[in-house]
């Protein structure tokens, strides 16, 4: 059902303003919209309580991301599961309001902060640490550290690359200079360190072992042995590791407060929406003001609920001003709702056209079957919407529309034999797609007619509601003509029925057209022929419905013939049916993945192009109700 919003003001108490804003939240049928308010000195403490909000929310989420790291890890199905539908948590108003004074999640927060702080702290020393023993390794194992004590000789330290090692020795023994030589320990891949000791004084050495390629490099520390500077190191490095440890159990054990700081992340974006409500608003010393978008049978009962926080309030119902349009709140009952799913990826209909849901649902379920078409995967498909309806209420329309979708799944696969890839029930078997698909085709095809001459009805029908009776009595009607003729035509045979409904369908669109000549109604009645070319091209889309049933089914085949030949290949009893089993597992379900979004979407789209476009235009704006719909946790009552 398609319900245009009401425009309507409200005029209250100031003192009462935050209970109205509280209470219309609540109740989530109400957007509020601007009335050009000016901001002024007044709006002074709700800029500051923006802000304010803005920083709690801000630190709420650092510590939900900062837990998460350190959470203990699910299992691969249930992380996957909460990545896309993540199970909200029930809590009451007070209960929320409680949590965003208690100093308990102030004081986690501080934590956090100052873990975070001691954890970046640690791992600047750490990575500060492995650059230095990386440089202090090379030297390790040398004893001539300084020259100290020593009167005619100096010591140079330094490195070498390994492949210049032998060059720079060869050099030296040529020029008879004496020195002596003591070799570090690198690790493999890196420089040789090495500390040369020879005569005062003989600047030669320095200069032939820089040409050498060795590179100076002064030792990191000249009081200590390389080896006793590296063993302090890594014991400095070790206890940087247990720190860092320390701190990332201290983080562990508050990650049982993310679901608290989940809450108030959900609770501060509400408070702020309040508060650019207010901005929007207007406000005098004693009232306030706001325009809002009311959903259309609740207003009366807004009015109540309203009055019984203040009896000093007033409602009223505007009239939309000169191009206005109201957006819409599309509502369904019963197994209709779920189909809303599937008319919101379209988008809305205008105030002014029907919801097309309660029309698409029996055509797009029947779709969904054939284009799956295996009775083994509706009931994996059935099994898993039970199972997911149960953790994520408010997911229930989404999982009810694949119930559905699955029980006509079945009824296909039953229909054609196919029971994951197998013939199975072959005994109930009425059509073979593999054998002869033409009687497949022959059934999208008639689905499709059928669907379509159901739109040409919808739109002919609402049009005269409209008081539209150029377009109602026009192409409608005339393309109803059509069909009844082409329909006589397959059934006796009778061009003359065919070319008769085709000349009336001229007629009907020459006369009701509107036009200034008679030459534009006589184009309009053979533009209408153009029509004809659309409706082939409609019903040929269906065909897409025996090309997806038909992968499906081939895949399903192909993932039980690899199984059995693995089966055969491998000897080891046990193991080939460890491993035959696992592709059955992994195929059929990746399948089944695949082939029902293919099945959504491609069931979507016959609705979508050769179906709405029958009967509605869409770009509606959907209302847009300042609502407590959180991303983690649901608000009841006590």
């Amino acid at each position: 059902m398609n319900l245009p919003a009401k425009k309507v003001e409200i005029i209250g108490l100031k003192e009462k303003y935050k209970e109205i804003l509280e209470e219309l939240q609540l109740t989530g049928v109400a957007e509020v919209i601007s009335v050009d308010a000016e901001k002024s000195k007044k709006k002074e403490g709700f800029h500051k309580r923006k802000q304010q909000l803005e920083f709690e929310l801000a630190q709420a989420k650092f510590v939900k991301t900062f837990l998460s790291g350190y959470a203990p890890k699910e299992n691969f199905v249930t992380g996957l599961i909460d990545s896309f539908c993540p199970e909200k948590k029930k809590c009451t108003l007070e209960e929320l309001q409680n949590l965003a004074s208690s100093e308990t999640t102030k004081e986690t927060t501080k934590k956090c902060q100052e873990i975070e702080r001691s954890l970046n702290e640690i791992i600047s020393k750490r990575e500060s640490l492995q650059r230095e023993i990386k440089d202090v390794e090379k030297f390790s194992g040398i004893s001539l550290i300084s020259s100290k004590g020593l009167q005619n000789f100096e010591i140079f330290t330094g490195s070498i690359s390994k492949e210049k090692k032998d060059n720079l020795l060869d050099t030296l023994r040529e020029k008879s200079i004496f020195f002596y030589i003591e070799w570090g320990t690198p690790k493999e891949g890196r420089d040789a360190g090495f500390s040369m000791v020879y005569p005062k004084g003989e600047k030669e050495f320095v200069r032939i072992a820089e040409s050498a390629g060795a590179k100076s490099e002064p030792l990191p520390s000249s009081e200590k042995a390389p080896s006793v500077v590296l063993k302090e190191k890594k014991e400095a490095l070790k206890n940087l590791k247990e720190q860092e440890e320390k701190e990332k159990q201290r983080a562990r054990a508050l990650s049982e407060e993310i679901p608290k700081f989940e809450a108030l992340i959900d609770f501060y974006t509400w408070e702020l929406e309040k508060t650019e409500v207010f901005e929007i608003s207007k406000e005098t010393k004693n009232y306030f003001y706001l325009k809002a978008w009311i959903k259309g049978d609740e207003l009366e009962n807004i009015e109540k609920r309203l009055k019984k926080i203040t009896p000093y309030l007033t409602i009223e119902e505007l009239e939309l001003e000169k191009g206005e349009a109201a957006p819409v709140f599309v509502e369904n009952e019963g197994i209709m709702k779920s189909f809303e799913v599937v008319t919101k990826v379209y988008g809305f209909p205008k105030s002014n056209e029907p919801d097309p849901t309660p029309y698409l649902a029996p055509f797009f379920a029947v779709a969904f079957g054939l284009a799956l078409s295996d009775a083994g995967y509706g009931i994996l498909l059935i099994a898993f919407s039970l199972l997911m309806k149960k953790r994520l209420e408010e997911a229930t329309d989404f999982f009810n529309l694949f119930m559905i979708s699955g029980g006509f799944t079945i009824i296909a696969g039953l229909l054609t034999g196919t029971f994951f890839g197998t013939d199975l029930f072959q005994g109930l078997r009425v059509m073979d797609a593999m054998e002869n698909p033409i009687q497949i085709m022959i059934l999208v095809s008639v689905l499709g007619i059928i669907q379509i001459i159901a739109g040409v009805l919808i739109g002919l029908f609402w049009n005269l509601k409209q008081g539209r009776k150029d377009i109602a009595f026009g192409p409608k009607l005339g393309s109803l003509v059509f069909f009844g003729g082409l329909g006589i035509f397959f059934l006796t045979e009778s061009l003359f029925a065919l070319i008769a409904s085709i000349i009336l369908m001229m007629g009907l669109n020459i006369y009701f057209k509107k036009a200034d000549s008679i030459l534009q109604k006589v184009a309009g009645g053979f533009g209408s022929l153009y029509d004809l070319i659309g409706y082939f091209s409609d019903v040929l889309s269906y065909s897409r419905l025996l090309a997806l049933g038909l992968a499906t089914g081939i895949i399903a085949m192909t993932i039980n013939m690899i199984a059995e030949i693995s089966m055969e290949m491998i000897p080891v009893a046990g193991l080939n049916l460890l491993i035959a089993g696992a592709i059955l597992i992994f195929g059929h379900f990746a399948n089944l993945a695949i082939n029902s979004l293919s099945s959504f979407i491609h069931s979507a789209r016959l609705q979508f192009v050769e179906f709405f476009s029958k009967f509605m235009e869409g770009g509606g704006e959907e209302i847009k109700p300042l609502r407590k719909q959180g991303r983690f946790i649901k608000v009841v009552n006590k």
